[in-house]
Formats: structure tokens, C-alpha cells, sequence
């Protein structure tokens, strides 16, 4: 897998790409026939994410206050969940496939998945711990009610210094796996076209990136294909 150094020229509306290849050569289209190709760009995706989530991790120290870390070790953790979830314009990574890779991250893993899907996002299981009650006043007071009806609530006091190097471990480990598949498809792709003559690939068109924007936010970016 090759890493490309992009730079976005907003003013010129076009982007300026470094990497290791030979000069003056021409970027080809896959096209979006190739039922490989979704997989590819959601592969890259999915690596992007990844890489902003160990980021996050990076940020988190003891000299931030406590809901800073909060908020850079959530952000993190929702960055590798995303990653295993289907979406509009992005295939999803194989849980499955991934425990395969990395049998020892797995357990760690599901530990994060509860956290994120139970705790964070839904606030279904145990750490999160309420009660509800009402005050009667005391006996001799003349009244009934010693207070206002409430709720108590203590949520599990998360050691976010010491559980960000572990999520780092399975974050690691989902980059590898990921740089893997890509290598993967990146093969399948070249083997295939490896058969084309040099005309027939230059019907495909050179390729070319949009700048992003926030138009449209409702409409996915691109209509996926089955997966091959």
C-alpha cells in the first residue's frame, strides 16, 4: 500500500499529489462498474478514521480536565465503531475477519463495543447506576413531603489515561487489518487489470476528486454497488 501526500488548493480548486511514483504518470479511473471499487474507497476511509481516532488517543493527558479526555477518548471509540458499521457510501469491516487477524484484541474489542453501544450511545447497562425517590417529611413535622421527588445517578469513574492505550491496542490492531485488506484488493485489482492494453485503460478517464462541501448533507456521496 502506497500513502499519498495530499494538499488541498482551495483557491485553484484542485489538489496537489505527492507520493511514490513516477513522474508525469496518469491516474486512471476504476470504473464504477468494478464491483471492487466501493470496497477499495471504503477501505481508504475506514484507514482515515482510524488513524484520526489513535489522534484522539494521543491528545488525552493527565494535565486536561476530565471531560476533555472524556470527549477525545468517545470521539476515538466512535471512530473504530464506525468503521464496523454499514453506512450509505461505505461498506462496513468484518468483525468476523477482524477477530481472525487479531484473536488476542478480540475480547478487548467487545469490552469497547459495550462501552460505546450500552453505556456512551444508549445507556442501557451498569455503569450507569440510578435511583429514584421520594422525601416524607418526618413524622412530627407536620407535613407530608420532606422535599422535592428526584434522581440520583453515579455513572462508573473510567480511567481514561490507562484505557486509551488499550483501545490504542485494538485501534492498532484495525489499522493493520485494514493496510492488509487493502494490500488484499489492491492486488485483485491490479490483476484484473493487468489485462487490459494501455488504450483500453485510457477509456476510463483520468481521475478526478471534488472538493468537499456542505451541500446536499442529505444524499449520500455515492450509491454503492454489491459487494464483490
Amino acid at each position: 500500500m502506497i500513502d499519498y501526500i495530499v494538499t488541498r488548493d482551495v483557491e485553484n480548486h484542485c489538489f496537489m499529489v505527492k507520493g511514490n511514483f513516477i513522474p508525469g504518470s496518469i491516474p486512471i479511473n476504476i470504473p464504477n462498474t468494478d464491483r471492487k471499487r466501493n470496497t477499495f474507497i471504503s477501505l481508504f476511509l475506514n484507514k482515515k478514521d482510524i488513524e484520526s481516532g489513535i489522534d484522539y488517543l494521543h491528545c488525552i493527558s493527565l494535565d486536561k480536565h476530565f471531560k476533555v479526555n472524556e470527549g477525545l477518548f468517545l470521539a476515538a471509540l466512535s471512530n473504530l465503531l464506525k468503521c464496523f458499521q454499514n453506512a450509505e457510501s461505505r461498506y462496513m469491516l468484518s468483525e468476523e475477519k477482524f477477530k481472525k487477524f487479531a484473536p488476542q484484541l478480540a475480547n478487548e474489542y467487545e469490552r469497547f463495543k459495550l462501552w460505546r453501544n450500552k453505556h456512551f450511545l444508549h445507556d442501557v447497562n451498569s455503569m450507569t447506576e440510578t435511583s429514584a425517590f421520594l422525601l416524607l417529611a418526618p413524622e412530627n413535622s407536620g407535613q407530608k413531603w420532606g422535599g422535592e421527588p428526584s434522581v440520583i445517578w453515579n455513572d462508573y469513574p473510567i480511567d481514561y489515561l490507562t484505557e486509551s492505550k488499550k483501545l490504542e491496542e485494538v485501534m492498532q490492531g484495525a489499522w493493520k487489518f485494514i493496510v492488509q485488506e487493502i494490500d488484499n484488493v489492491g492486488k485483485m485489482i491490479i490483476d484484473e487489470y493487468n489485462k487490459k492494453t494501455r488504450e483500453e485503460l485510457l477509456t476510463y478517464g483520468v481521475a478526478n476528486i471534488k472538493l468537499a462541501s456542505i451541500e446536499a448533507l442529505s444524499e449520500p456521496r455515492i450509491a454503492k454497488k454489491e459487494k464483490s
